[in-house]
């Protein structure tokens, strides 16, 4: 592929502009579903565009005891997993801008940097609020990720390949289980009310994002909202995708509409629930949803092993 293109959709289209377009949207619609919920009014259309340029306008403070390199680039670090995500990420078609063999393995690992990059923030800002919440994030992210995974390589295990482009389609209805363990995962990786335990501002103020400010605030919560839509993208593209038109901007609009709706059903899943324990989400993980996408990954398995 030419380096030209690749630099297009890396920067705007589906890469950083597009994703970030989106994401921020996304997350006006969760905030703003969320007040109506509430009886209240909510944040107008422009409030997350807003609330980013601002703080990316600002100057970040650097706590003095803490370790300032790993501080600093970890927020960058997350922007940059996020961005790459999404050229391995199908949208409104059955390949992704920048696919190839075993690309989803690297989808995995790249959406798993944000939340060690939340880690790696939190524990290197020298606050003990910061310390809990990285903590409350490395367990809950062992929790989910084995359910993630698992529901993921059902559809891989399905068409015997590690290509995005092969595992796309309209599965739920033939892997309804790891659709609704992956999910949850989604939920929880996006750290959405029930499980906003590492951030959990009533108790350990903002959790691992306490010290950050300014620049790398606003990095931080932009970050949030692109993973917002990636993730959104990522299910609808393993579950929901097709039946594909060949007309290519109205393909995109149909994902974009089904992206929607998950970013709905998400912020229902917020308002109805409250936040659980840290105890009570490994349970619900290691229990409820490994269980799930263990019986469908099962049910995959079991022609491949000629059972």
């Amino acid at each position: 592929m030419n380096a030209g293109v690749v630099l297009l959709n890396l920067l705007v289209y589906p890469g950083f502009i597009f994703t970030a377009v989106v994401g921020l949207l996304f997350l006006w619609l969760v905030r703003k579903l969320l007040a109506r919920f509430q009886w209240r009014v909510g944040p107008p259309i422009y409030q997350t565009f807003a609330d980013v340029i601002k703080l990316l306008s600002k100057e970040s403070v650097v706590p003095e005891n803490a370790n300032r390199f790993m501080f600093v680039t970890a927020p960058v670090l997350a922007l940059a997993a996020v961005t790459l995500a999404m050229l391995l990420i199908p949208v409104g078609a059955k390949n992704s801008a920048l696919g190839f063999l075993g690309d989803v393995i690297v989808l995995i690992y790249l959406l798993t940097i944000p939340s060690v990059a939340i880690i790696i923030g939190g524990s290197s800002s020298a606050n003990p609020f910061g310390a809990i919440g990285a903590s409350r994030e490395i367990s809950l992210t062992i929790a989910y990720e084995l359910g993630l995974v698992l529901s993921v390589l059902t559809l891989c295990v399905d068409v015997n390949s590690l290509l995005m482009e092969s595992v796309t389609g309209f599965n739920f209805l033939r892997y309804p289980l790891a659709a609704v363990a992956l999910f949850i995962c989604v939920v929880a990786k996006l750290g959405i009310t029930p499980f906003d335990i590492p951030e959990a501002k009533t108790e350990i103020m903002a959790g691992p994002y306490t010290e950050y400010s300014g620049r790398l605030l606003g990095i931080f919560k932009l970050t949030h909202a692109m993973l917002l839509f990636a993730l959104s993208s990522l299910f609808v593209s393993l579950f929901f995708a097709g039946p594909f038109t060949g007309n290519y901007v109205v393909d995109v609009l149909v994902h974009l509409v089904k992206c929607v709706l998950v970013v709905v059903v998400i912020a229902v899943v917020a308002a109805a629930n409250p936040r659980l324990r840290i105890d009570q989400a490994l349970r619900f993980f290691w229990g409820f949803v490994f269980v799930l996408a263990l019986i469908d990954f099962t049910r995959a398995l079991i022609p491949v092993l000629g059972w």
